[in-house]
């Protein structure tokens, strides 16, 4: 998972929910040279926030990314199956991962977050306060 462009432009106020929906970002979700997943004004702070969450959870199961900003469940999901995890979007039918094991999805999910930690620290904002709680 990677963005770029991160817009600060969309931020109604100054609330969690604010921020969550106000940054976005061009996504996408990709496997060597095959694009996965691809979403321009994507929601990637509550993305982060979510991928913070459950990376925190005991048990942990499925991810299903549920966001405010879509009508839809799963514009990312990481799956278990019996071979690894499975990386897939609804916007994306059909289109699956390989199977990763849980040190490279636990990998790529801590960069993902290390780099929106960078970027709101960057725009002034707290991550403790935008995605840590």
């Amino acid at each position: 998972m990677a963005y770029a462009n991160l817009d600060a432009d969309n931020i109604g106020g100054t609330s969690q929910a604010d921020y969550l929906v106000g940054l976005d970002a061009d996504f996408t979700i990709s496997e060597g040279s095959v694009l996965l997943y691809r979403e321009l004004a994507f929601p990637v702070v509550e993305l982060a926030r979510s991928l913070f969450l459950w990376l925190n959870a005991h048990p942990r199961g499925d991810f299903v990314f549920d966001s405010m900003s879509f009508e839809e469940v799963g514009a990312v999901s990481l799956k278990q199956g019996s071979s690894g995890w499975l990386v897939e979007s609804v916007f994306s039918r059909g289109v699956i991962s390989n199977p990763l094991d849980w040190a490279d999805v636990e990998r790529g999910r801590k960069a993902f977050l290390s780099h929106i930690e960078f970027d709101l620290l960057s725009l002034g904002l707290d991550p403790a306060d935008v995605i840590h709680r």
